[in-house]
């Protein structure tokens, strides 16, 4: 299927599914994106099909802490995931046996999306039950992410490869799976991201450093100040004293 998003505005930039189970990583993904800041030098840099780099990634839809009780919950799932450029999926055992991941991952695909898919691993392994030494049960890939989908909607016998986030140890680690999903929402290469986001934390280590300074100046300023004028204070009270004595 054609990619559809490269010029329809989107109410959210990405869709999180996970497993309930996975609700720690959830948070702390939710949080980090939202809370993540472009690098200046990257921002309203056009992209191939994902627009201007914005200046936060914001907003993030999570389906099982944005969505009201409603006996419609399929239709608003349906229209949060209609709502969003990107699916994140939380890939682990756990989302592997998750029906609503898998179903999340099948509509998001049948919009036409299937390019626009993310996969974070956080534990297991990718089609473990095809690789000699892995337990089946580790598979963090459910069944809608190791295939394609045929002209009908339904999934076929096509290999889905989708580039990965790996917060494994053994992995990228966190905090370079955070940028790759990052540079993946951005539509901008990792090595840049990673390039500019450095010298991002090092201008504001600098900066954080320098205020920190000046406030420091200030405070031992102000103290010095106070200790003169102390001090001018008890020789003006010793001169009157004195002169009060003679």
């Amino acid at each position: 299927m054609s990619d559809a998003t490269s010029v329809t505005p989107f109410k959210y930039r990405a869709f999180i599914s996970y497993s309930h189970a996975d609700r720690a990583w959830g948070d702390w993904l939710h949080k980090a994106l939202e809370a993540y800041r472009v690098p200046s030098k990257l921002v309203g840099m056009p992209t191939a099909s994902a627009g201007p780099v914005p200046k936060r990634l914001f907003p993030i839809f999570r389906d099982r802490e944005e969505l009201p009780t409603s006996a419609d919950l399929g239709g608003q799932i349906t229209a949060a995931l209609a709502a969003s450029q990107f699916l994140i999926v939380i890939a682990s055992p756990r989302s592997a046996a998750s029906r609503w991941v898998n179903e999340e991952v099948r509509a998001f695909k049948r919009l036409g999306r299937e390019s626009r898919i993310l996969p974070i691993i956080v534990d297991g392994e990718p089609n473990a039950a095809g690789k000699p030494g892995w337990d089946p049960a580790s598979d963090c890939f459910c069944p809608a992410l190791k295939f394609s989908l045929r002209p009908d909607g339904q999934l076929g016998d096509a290999p889905f490869e989708p580039i990965c986030a790996d917060a494994r140890p053994q992995g990228d680690g966190k905090g370079n799976a955070l940028l790759k999903l990052v540079a993946g929402l951005l539509n901008v290469g990792f090595d840049a991201l990673r390039q500019r986001d450095a010298e991002a934390r090092r201008r504001r280590i600098v900066l954080r450093s320098a205020l920190a300074a000046v406030a420091l100046a200030a405070l031992f300023g102000g103290g010095t100040w106070l200790a003169l004028s102390q001090r001018h204070a008890a020789e003006d009270r010793s001169a009157a004293l004195a002169r009060l004595s003679s």
